[in-house]
């Protein structure tokens, strides 16, 4: 799962649009498991990658901002069924297990503030000057 993905299937055109927010919830932290997966938990020589911390971070804002947007609701991670096909076994198998946890690296996710496009012209500018 990736943000292109996401983002065709939030398309209402789309034939694969989503019906509810819990199938984008769903794809969302599937595109996490991916960043997690291959960029901290493969990489066990370098698990503080900058890749792996920018998905923590984003994870986490995420997640933050689902509870805020939703605080009533509760978005459980799949689970799988012994009667369930093998096609939903095989997307289970693609989901975090619940007890997952991203690894801390003793510093909290601070967004950095937006430049303004003015200032962004003007710091251009003077580098040009």
């Amino acid at each position: 799962m990736d943000l292109s993905t996401i983002r065709k299937k939030l398309q209402k055109k789309d034939k694969s649009h989503y019906a509810a927010p819990e199938e984008l919830v769903t794809d969302v932290r599937l595109m996490f498991w991916n960043c997690a997966k291959f960029n901290y938990l493969l990489i066990l020589l370098q698990p503080d990658s900058e890749v792996a911390e920018a998905g923590r971070c984003l994870d986490e804002f995420f997640e933050d901002k689902l509870k805020e947007i939703y605080p009533d609701r509760h978005f459980p991670l799949m689970q799988q069924d012994d009667s369930d096909s093998e096609e939903v076994e095989s997307q289970n198998s693609k989901m975090p297990p619940q007890d997952f946890q991203w690894p801390s690296y003793g510093q909290e996710c601070v967004q950095p503030k937006r430049k303004r496009r003015h200032a962004v012209r003007l710091q251009k500018q003077k580098h040009l000057l």
